[in-house]
């Protein structure tokens, strides 16, 4: 859940977060408590797009009800991904360490049971924390990204990933369709459009898209269940956006989250640039933990170097269109195209753009094997 420098939080939509089913009810069904418990039960709407509550029964346990909301129906939206990937996770090696293990899942009704995460361990408490995200935590979302595509490489899968940022400059207009299409999102993602250098890289970077796994789509750290540890864990929810796509996408998603950190924080005055070298600490042990974590999956040998030095360059051009995408979705969030979050995003993400002679090299060193 993104703050984007206004230190609100989105508000949640009630008239269309009553419209599914009763989240005492499907408790009941899936077997996860008794009609005592129930009865004294504490339900808060969370709700963002979909309908989501946060249950709390009286011994303290916890759980996330999520279905769809009559308004995303009516979008054309549905959980499917959503609830293909955490199926897909019960018999897929390699991604139970990626997603939290889902306790009920009810694909007819879209709708997901989650055990609830503590406070602490989600974005909008750790944001707080001395140097978030620091190494070891960027260093498993590098890791848990990794297991993620190497398991599901040629894995069916029904939907294709989000990213269609990247085709705007050649979409015509009157054919875009943003988010909830907000005055602000329109007008943010325009002006990118409307920008030579972003606009070139957005091209470059649909055209060297490789789909060939199930990609998150939208990887940002507020959408993580993140123990700081020891050991540092993370594990990814919101599978909204997921699908077939390239994992370089999930891979740039990180690192734009990671770069563009400062902006996207409340109250923060720290802007990212060439001054930080682009690449920190915690995103150079996010890119090489996730190298060394592909060179380890069984069935890699020496072609996965070659690969990765493909990837390199994907990534850095996603990673300009992931800003731009943040940039967009922060219009939207806020609700103003001149919001300074969304100039300073498109403005960071211009610079990234016109840099890419000096940040490839970069890029390409993170992910080469240490000797």
């Amino acid at each position: 859940m993104t703050a984007y420098a206004t230190g609100k939080l989105p508000s949640a939509d009630t008239a269309h977060a009553r419209t599914g089913l009763d989240p005492k009810a499907v408790l009941l069904t899936a077997g996860l408590a008794g009609p005592v418990e129930l009865a004294a039960a504490e339900l808060r709407d969370v709700s963002r797009s979909h309908q989501v509550t946060l249950a709390e029964l009286p011994d303290g346990t916890a759980f996330v009800v999520k279905q769809i909301s009559a308004r995303t129906r009516d979008c054309g939206r549905s959980l499917d991904a959503e609830l293909y990937a955490y199926r897909l996770a019960t018999w897929q090696t390699g991604l139970s360490a990626v997603l939290p293990t889902p306790l009920h899942l009810d694909e007819r009704h879209q709708v997901l049971v989650l055990p609830a995460a503590g406070a602490e361990q989600l974005y909008v408490w750790q944001l707080g924390q001395p140097g978030f995200p620091g190494p070891q935590l960027a260093a498993q979302l590098g890791e848990i990204l990794a297991k993620l595509h190497a398991s599901t490489t040629d894995v069916p899968l029904l939907t294709e990933a989000s990213c269609g940022v990247l085709q705007l400059p050649d979409i015509p207009r009157r054919d875009w369709h943003i988010g909830d299409d907000s005055p602000a999102a329109m007008a943010a993602a325009r002006t990118a459009v409307d920008d030579p250098p972003l606009a070139a890289a957005l091209r470059h970077a649909a055209s060297l898209l490789h789909p060939e796994c199930l990609v998150h789509g939208d990887v940002k750290w507020d959408n993580a269940v993140i123990d700081a540890g020891p050991p540092a864990r993370v594990r990814l929810f919101d599978w909204e956006l997921s699908g077939r796509g390239d994992p370089a996408w999930d891979v740039a998603c990180a690192l734009a989250d990671t770069s563009f950190f400062s902006v996207r924080s409340p109250g923060s005055t720290v802007r990212p640039g060439l001054a930080t070298g682009w690449l920190s600490p915690s995103m150079r042990a996010l890119l090489a933990a996730y190298a060394e974590c592909r060179r380890d999956q069984p069935g890699t040998g020496q072609a996965i170097d070659a690969v990765l030095a493909d990837l390199a360059e994907r990534v850095l051009f996603c990673w300009i269109g992931r800003g731009v995408h943040l940039a967009v979705e922060c219009a939207a969030a806020t609700e103003d195209a001149g919001h300074p979050a969304v100039t300073d995003l498109l403005a960071s993400t211009r610079q990234l753009a016109q840099a890419c002679p000096e940040v490839l090299p970069l890029v390409r060193s993170a992910v080469a094997r240490s000797r």
